[in-house]
């Protein structure tokens, strides 16, 4: 049964099954994100971690059933819908099987950790309706209002974009069994954390032609394998240039940022504020520095409005926003970085 057809069979039940595979810390994002869509019939069907006590912990808050084994939610024709929320490097291949089940996959960033898991899963999802990836700062009214302001021209034609995330995440965030192995997160502050701020400046700057970076392990060198800092230099498709700065050995989480400087001045995002810049000083556009904020206040506030977007799309038979196409150029800037850091040199994109 492919993804139409199926949507067509979940519109004739009164609910939409969902399950969700990987119960760390971000699935208590996902979990009452799904709850709150009770009303709309979207219900939790099904729960699974390798660590069952995990699974048991989110089924006592939120309900649901604990699976035995990811072959069991596959296989379970109540479930519709699959969050796959498990470390990065098993993204593609669970991502994958969802689809191959005939069910909807929303996947956390990033949605592959390879050049050919990225092809593979584009390839898979053609037509954005069986495939969602998670870039829930897009959603953030700061970033609409600035890619309006783009788009309609407002600030005159793009010079050069900047981005910043500086955060801190010292040796008792890598004490679990995957971050800071590079076998299983694929990278470090780049592939986790910095990518969505990457991802922003794709989106509000478009497409890349080729970049230059550096990545380094500092205070945690011996500790971890993954990067802790990064400086990446952007050529943009259209000879625009960006920079890009991460680190995870800041003494505290500020909020990421994103400079778009203009003909007509510059548009600043800082966290999920947008401010604009021209000749009479700075002018706030946008303030959502008091909006509500499931999980870390680090994830900014726009989870829940992306997860309600992929059940409206999944209940009007309609693509989903961010599809595989949408969302892989931020994963193959991040594995490009990687690239010319190991070699010293450009790498295009």
């Amino acid at each position: 049964m492919n993804h139409i057809e199926q949507d067509g069979a979940s519109q004739a039940r009164d609910t939409i099954g969902a399950a969700v595979v990987g119960c760390g810390g971000i699935s208590a994002t996902h979990l009452t994100a799904i709850r709150a869509l009770a009303s709309d019939g979207v219900r939790i069907v099904s729960l699974y971690d390798t660590k069952p006590d995990r699974a048991e912990k989110r089924k006592a808050e939120f309900g649901g059933e604990a699976a035995a084994a990811f072959d069991d939610i596959l296989r379970d024709p109540r479930v519709d819908a699959v969050h796959i929320l498990t470390p990065h490097a098993l993204h593609a291949g669970m991502v994958r099987a969802v689809i191959n089940a005939g069910k909807y996959a929303l996947c956390e960033k990033p949605l592959a950790t390879s050049l050919a898991d990225l092809d593979d899963l584009t390839r898979l999802d053609s037509d954005n309706r069986c495939l969602c990836c998670i870039f829930q700062n897009r959603y953030n009214p700061s970033v609409q209002r600035a890619k309006a302001m783009l788009d309609a021209g407002e600030m005159g034609g793009v010079f050069s974009l900047k981005g910043m995330l500086t955060w801190k995440r010292g040796a008792a965030y890598y004490s679990d069994d995957w971050h800071g192995v590079q076998a299983l997160e694929g990278g470090g502050v780049l592939i986790n954390q910095a990518i969505h701020t990457l991802d922003l400046m794709l989106y509000l700057g478009g497409p890349l032609s080729a970049l230059k970076a550096s990545v380094s392990t500092d205070l945690l060198e011996g500790l971890i394998d993954v990067e802790e800092n990064a400086h990446i230099v952007l050529r943009y498709a259209d000879n625009k240039t960006g920079l890009f700065f991460a680190s995870n050995s800041n003494g505290m989480d500020d909020p990421p940022e994103v400079t778009i400087v203009c003909e007509k001045g510059a548009l600043t995002l800082r966290g999920d504020t947008l401010y604009r810049y021209n000749e009479n000083g700075y002018e706030l556009l946008v303030d959502r520095s008091s909006a509500p904020v499931i999980g870390k206040a680090v994830y900014g506030s726009s989870h829940i409005t992306q997860i309600h977007e992929f059940y409206s799309c999944i209940r009007e038979n309609r693509p989903f926003t961010i599809g595989a196409k949408e969302a892989a150029p931020a994963a193959r800037a991040v594995l490009a970085a990687y690239e010319s850091s190991r070699e010293n040199r450009w790498v295009k994109v």
